[in-house]
């Protein structure tokens, strides 16, 4: 069977020859597309969570075929049949996405973590749309090591990139067919227009790279210089500008090779698609100018039927393997899989493959069929069939854990000392918040919160905005934000203003105190933030300066006979400093208990809760900062500690009073943190007056 260079999914070619209508059929494309997506697959079932350069190439070489295509149309001045080419590509794509998709849907119900079911639905809707990139860009949600809590929809991030590219770059080529006269002149105008882009693409891949390594992984604009170094390449091609004879065995096995070890030699999740992501991405372009090289280059075994067969299952068990590995580290309870369980999974991916191809051959058969209407209603059909359904349920999710109603001595209350009556009380009704909406039980807000990735110092007025008693400011990482809900409470029913903001892994501390796990760019953000903060406790327009954060946010300290207690408190007593006297309070919220995010699994079971295996010893749970020694360091500050209304007086348990305490293992819910509510005004109201 032979595919015509703009399906990009289709079946293999055997060869490179010039054709009758003059077409260009390519051979060795489909093995190396083959090869490409299958290392991605080996890389993850074998590779221990490394990262190959498959997907770059993945992606060089859908960005070769476009181009190619558009390219003939255009210097022809044919039509460039944009509606039929979305037809015949996405005719491709969305069934066998489809079905995966479903798969996902369901298996979040029934097998996957159910606190991660709403997340991993409305990736599900996103992926059926092709914005898939973006979602977990949107989401922070980092391109890692597979394991029980990593999304099974990750590795969808590169199709939702060729998608967008396959959708708009036609368009783009189109508007340009419009308001350039003349085909030489359009043709020039293509390849000047394509190669700037490129070049833009690769100089912010870098700096996007060097800043935020985590959303340049998914950036469609960090990636547009993978898919446009391709499309420049099939300019030469065309213009039949490859490699000399003699050197074209040589560079065919060197491209191979460069591909083959790129994902041993860079560790591509942290690096691609920044200029290491040169290496495979070059390999793939030698292969490519090497071309037919003759009986000692590639060319034999990129065409050969094994490696055409299987490039024709590539794009199945790149879809299949990936969720199906998910499902085994689920189930296992690990965070890796071993090779007996990678041949497992890689049976499962290859025998789903075969069934999908059978299962969509006659729908596709039918939209192959030369009516230019038919691919682009199977693929619209295709995407719909999931994105309806599934973003219905992700609505409906969403309005049923909007709010959680607990009874009066649910969670804190069941702890509380001068309530005996609830200690008395165990529930034995369903556990609130229900499992799967547990990692949406968060009362975390936009207009609160600085996300990385932004040096915007986001700051919200909670309850009095202007006709106000007494001002607070409430500032510390996402600890501080699960109280948002609790802040609002507090200040409406006291007539209270109180200005809260957070940010991701950045306490309040002296703006140069170190900050960990955090690239560049948001080391800098955070330390501006600090700095924003010290000038507002500094305004003199607070009556108390409120603070907490995670007690795993540890400090190394760098100074000799200084403990890393010590070196927090210090760092924390400068940036108390900057209140405006000794007249304005610090009020220091101690941390909620912590425990192992493996740890959650054993909420699914009732017995287990009962049986007080889903605890942890006090001294376990309760992590030691430097909080206290900064409080009795300085005058006028204060410290809440409500871990008694947490954690039983020698156990921190995960469940209390019927509420799920944590959300994640280092977060509380924040149902858990409404019922802590009455507690935390009650000292508040004792310390402002």
């Amino acid at each position: 069977m032979t595919v015509t260079v703009d399906a990009p999914m289709a079946p293999p070619l055997r060869r490179r020859v010039p054709s009758s209508r003059g077409a260009m059929r390519i051979g060795e494309i489909d093995g190396l597309r083959g090869i490409a997506l299958t290392l991605v697959v080996v890389f993850h079932l074998f590779g221990h969570g490394r990262v190959s350069g498959g997907v770059d190439v993945f992606l060089t070489v859908s960005g070769f075929l476009l181009v190619l295509s558009l390219v003939r149309a255009l210097s022809g001045g044919k039509p460039l049949g944009i509606v039929a080419r979305w037809g015949r590509t996405f005719a491709r794509l969305a069934p066998p996405a489809s079905l995966v998709l479903l798969t996902v849907a369901v298996l979040s119900y029934t097998v996957y973590a159910p606190w991660l079911r709403s997340q991993n639905l409305i990736e599900v809707v996103s992926t059926a749309l092709y914005v898939e990139n973006w979602q977990l860009i949107t989401s922070q949600l980092a391109y890692g090591a597979a394991g029980p809590e990593t999304s099974p929809l990750q590795h969808f991030w590169s199709l939702s990139v060729q998608a967008q590219f396959f959708l708009l770059f036609p368009l783009v080529v189109a508007l340009l067919a419009l308001v350039v006269r003349g085909a030489r002149a359009r043709v020039v105008a293509f390849w000047i227009l394509l190669a700037i882009a490129t070049v833009c693409s690769f100089v912010y891949a870098a700096q996007r790279n060097a800043a935020d390594p985590l959303a340049a992984y998914f950036d469609t604009f960090a990636r547009f210089w993978e898919l446009g170094i391709g499309g420049i390449v099939a300019g030469l091609v065309l213009s039949r500008r490859t490699l000399p004879p003699v050197a074209r065995p040589v560079a065919g096995w060197a491209g191979l090779a460069m591909i083959i070890v790129s994902g041993l030699v860079f560790d591509g999740g942290a690096m691609y698609p920044g200029p290491a992501a040169l290496l495979p991405v070059g390999g793939a372009l030698l292969v490519i100018l090497a071309g037919s090289g003759g009986p000692f280059s590639p060319t034999p075994l990129l065409t050969s039927g094994p490696l055409r067969w299987l490039d024709s299952i590539s794009y199945g068990l790149y879809l299949w393997h990936w969720p199906f590995l998910i499902v085994h580290l689920t189930l296992t309870e690990s965070d890796a899989i071993g090779p007996l369980g990678a041949v497992v999974v890689l049976a499962a991916a290859l025998l789903a493959t075969l069934l999908t191809r059978y299962l969509l051959r006659v729908p596709t058969a039918w939209a192959m069929r030369p009516k230019p209407g038919r691919a682009l209603a199977l693929a619209l059909v295709a995407m719909l069939v999931v994105a309806l359904p599934v973003g219905g349920l992700v609505v409906r999710d969403a309005a049923q854990s909007s709010v959680v109603a607990v009874d009066d001595c649910a969670g804190a209350a069941s702890l509380d000392p001068e309530r005996p009556e609830c200690a008395d009380e165990q529930p034995d009704g369903e556990l609130v918040p229900a499992l799967d909406d547990l990692r949406s039980d968060d009362a975390n807000r936009s207009g609160c919160w600085s996300r990385l990735g932004t040096d915007v110092v986001e700051i919200c007025a909670l309850g009095e905005e202007n006709d106000y008693s007494k001002r607070i400011l409430a500032v510390g990482d996402s600890h501080n934000n699960v109280f948002l809900d609790v802040y609002e409470q507090i200040a409406q029913a006291r007539g209270w203003r109180i200005d809260a903001a957070g940010r991701a892994g950045c306490q309040w501390v002296a703006p140069d105190a170190p900050v960990y796990g955090q690239n560049e760019a948001d080391q800098q953000a955070c330390a501006d933030w600090r700095t924003a903060i010290d000038e507002r406790a500094a305004s003199g327009d607070y009556d108390a300066i409120f603070t907490t954060a995670s007690s795993k946010s540890k400090f190394e300290s760098v100074q000799p006979g200084v403990t890393d207690e010590e070196f927090h408190a210090q760092v924390l007593t400068q940036a108390w400093a900057h209140r405006p006297s000794d007249d304005t309070p610090i009020i220091v919220l101690r941390d909620n208990p912590i425990f192992p995010a493996e740890m959650l699994t054993c909420l699914a079971d009732r017995q287990t809760i009962d049986a007080g295996e889903c605890a942890l010893p006090r001294s376990e749970a309760l992590l030691e900062t430097g909080f206290d020694e900064a409080v009795e360091q300085t005058a006028n500050a204060h410290l809440i500690d409500l871990t008694d209304l947490e954690c039983g007086p020698d156990v921190c348990s995960m469940v209390q009073g019927g509420v799920i305490v944590t959300r994640d293992g280092a977060h509380l819910t924040r149902t858990y943190a409404s019922t802590l509510a009455p507690y935390l005004d009650r000292e508040l109201a004792r310390l402002v007056g």
